[in-house]
């Protein structure tokens, strides 16, 4: 199911001839054109998954599955600067069969030989469905240690169904936690009181989440937000960091399955994620349900590679 990404996705413009520094991510990012995981070792590996079956069966709007080569044309022209991990190009992972296990399955096997190899995790969805493939390699690659799971989403995705859906990730690792006999650590931020049913927040108070209302984030309250999320960190072995862009208002991402009307804005959203990527915990990070069949003078693409950058060039 594994393919390397088109190497003339990676395009920009080129100021070398300015400084032997003036570089941008298309002119130094490493991209593989075979599976080689080991060759992602102390790197910041970018990993796609290439799907929206998980929205399709959440009644939502599809198109994510489309989303990684746009994301990485999005960034390929954003300046590469000094950061702690090299950024690299690892592919992505199709399923043209819709075999949406088979599919989760192999791409947390992907994951957990990356970290096998001592690389870090930047996954490009794809919907939410991405989290439990991202989510399970994790716990693959890390069997003995707590992990603080951090979704900045309106949504809880604990819903209940038969078959895996953008709307199941969380419980389905919660799960995945029960049957390894390991704590379901997990913070959900922004979420919406409007976007979430009674049923579901019974389940999470019966998994003991932790939440943080989109009403209680604001730049008045900042400071609450971020104590809550040193006292995530502070009991972590390790993080896996999700975000759903759909936790952006939607007149900064309207190309989403579900726009949001409250959201958090994105300066706020950079603000609360970087004490997570400067906490020395953070092996995995990932954003979903971007859909280019809905953005608006690639302003959602815009949006969303500015932050991929971020989380890049922060990671520590």
């Amino acid at each position: 199911m594994w393919q390397a990404s088109d190497s003339k996705i990676w395009q920009g413009r080129d100021d070398s001839r300015e400084s032997p520094t003036a570089k941008r991510v298309f002119q130094t990012i490493h991209s593989l054109q075979t599976w080689q995981p080991e060759q992602t070792a102390q790197h910041v590996a970018l990993l796609g998954f290439a799907s929206d079956v998980g929205v399709a069966r959440n009644l939502g709007r599809v198109g994510a599955a489309k989303a990684p080569p746009v994301l990485r044309q999005a960034l390929a022209n954003m300046a590469s600067q000094t950061s702690a991990y090299p950024l690299l190009d690892a592919g992505d992972i199709h399923y043209p069969d819709g075999d949406l296990d088979a599919a989760q399955n192999e791409f947390a096997q992907a994951v957990q030989a990356i970290h096998a190899h001592q690389g870090k995790t930047l996954v490009l969805g794809g919907g939410h469905e991405t989290a439990f493939a991202h989510g399970s390699g994790l716990y693959a690659a890390y069997p003995d240690q707590r992990i603080a799971i951090i979704n900045f989403d309106p949504h809880l995705d604990l819903r209940r169904h038969h078959q895996a859906t953008s709307g199941t990730p969380f419980a389905q690792l919660a799960q995945l936690a029960h049957t390894q006999n390991r704590p379901f650590d997990y913070t959900c931020i922004g979420a919406s009181g409007a976007a979430n049913t009674a049923a579901l927040l019974q389940d999470a108070e019966h998994l003991g989440v932790n939440i943080v209302w989109d009403t209680d984030i604001h730049w008045g309250n900042v400071n609450a937000v971020l104590s809550h999320i040193e006292q995530v960190l502070s009991r972590a072995d390790i993080v896996y960091l999700t975000i759903d862009l759909d936790v952006l208002p939607s007149y900064q991402m309207p190309a989403v399955s579900a726009p949001a009307a409250l959201g958090i804005a994105l300066d706020l959203l950079i603000h609360l994620i970087t004490p997570i990527l400067q906490s020395g915990r953070l092996v995995g990070a990932d954003v979903a349900e971007f859909n280019p069949d809905f953005d608006i003078d690639k302003q959602g693409a815009r949006v969303a590679a500015r932050l991929l950058w971020h989380i890049w060039q922060t990671w520590r």
